[in-house]
């Protein structure tokens, strides 16, 4: 079997950039041909192991369709056995162009697509009406949670869909830790300040727990005024800490007592992975794909619904009685090291394939 994946980029390499280098050399020890061809950016010197081109375009949504001529040319030299993978809605969209009125045929790795992620972005909601279009359809989409794969099939009912998680190549298991300093529990929050990442919810979560404890938000984002002003309008100056953008998350989360992730719309949560794996449990909303992660593959709490008072209550209930043990990490762990594993990944990617 030999694939060639069509990626909207790879820098930074994380989250679904991430994904798809797992997933490629998952799919070498499975014994199948992988190539990829990146739209956006350069190829990582880290990924010097996997045959990847770049057709070096920029960011900006015209990449779209300025992508589709050199997509063209690049996929039709593939041997004829090639199957093609393009990589969510950004590599769809040009990919059905550049195949339309040829005989080739794509399958989409689908993972933004999810009901808040379309209400709230209008990029996201325009470009899976195009992906749904006559001629640009997939033959088959690979969802990354069910949660996705629900919206797939709402939006396309007829359209063959099946469910496979991201790889996540197993760490050595470490044990969770007790609250360290009840005169100070440390929240932390760890993503982008976009509107779906939902922060402000964490802030409006913080100003109804006791004043012992502390939020320390590490990104940055277009709704970085924003956070700023709620925090000094719900007079939390001094129980808020911004961190800006760092290059790892390693340090704060051995550092806190609970991960607050208030997103209402995720992709897979790659950042509750890195949570469990330090031993530190996880606080989030009851929305799609989240609640496939927690408890099974990261221990944690659903607030009981989405509102900034049902995750203040999730926060206690993990700082008291309902904090996860060992136990609870290790069934986590257990079921990372299996479901998620790249080798697990690859084989269900060439069952579905074939």
């Amino acid at each position: 079997m030999r694939l060639h994946f069509v990626l909207p980029q790879l820098e930074p390499l994380y989250g679904m950039e991430l994904a798809a280098a797992l997933l490629m050399r998952g799919m070498q020890d499975q014994g199948v041909e992988v190539s990829a061809t990146v739209v956006s950016g350069p190829v990582p010197a880290t990924l010097g192991d996997l045959v990847m081109d770049t057709l070096g375009l920029g960011t900006r949504i015209t990449r779209l369709m300025e992508a589709v001529p050199p997509l063209r040319r690049r996929l039709q030299r593939l041997p004829a056995d090639a199957q093609i993978v393009a990589s969510g809605l950004w590599g769809s969209v040009p990919v059905g162009a550049a195949l339309a009125g040829t005989n080739r045929d794509y399958v989409a790795w689908e993972h933004s697509l999810l009901p808040e992620r379309l209400r709230i972005d209008g990029r996201v909601r325009m470009l899976s009406r195009v992906a749904r279009a006559r001629g640009l359809r997939p033959r088959l989409v690979v969802a990354v949670s069910d949660g996705v794969a629900r919206t797939v099939r709402r939006l396309a009912p007829g359209q063959p869909v099946v469910t496979i998680p991201n790889p996540m190549p197993a760490k050595p298991f470490v044990a969770p830790r007790e609250v360290a300093d009840r005169a100070r529990i440390d929240l932390l929050a760890t993503a982008a300040f976009r509107p779906y990442k939902n922060h402000s919810c964490a802030l409006e979560a913080l100003a109804l727990l006791p004043k012992n404890y502390h939020l320390t938000l590490a990104g940055d984002g277009e709704e970085r005024d924003l956070l700023h002003d709620a925090v000094r309008r719900l007079g939390l100056q001094d129980r808020t800490t911004f961190l800006g953008r760092v290059p790892t998350v390693a340090r704060l989360l051995t550092q806190a007592d609970v991960l607050v992730h208030p997103s209402r719309a995720e992709t897979f949560g790659f950042s509750l992975v890195e949570a469990a794996e330090a031993g530190l449990p996880v606080a989030a909303l009851p929305v799609p794909a989240l609640d496939e992660m927690i408890p099974t593959f990261v221990p944690g709490t659903l607030a009981a619904d989405t509102s900034a008072e049902a995750l203040a209550a999730a926060i206690v209930r993990l700082t008291g009685d309902g904090r996860p043990g060992v136990a609870d990490f290790e069934k986590a762990w257990q079921a990372r090291c299996t479901e998620l594993d790249p080798a697990v990944a690859g084989g269900r990617w060439v069952e579905a394939l074939t």
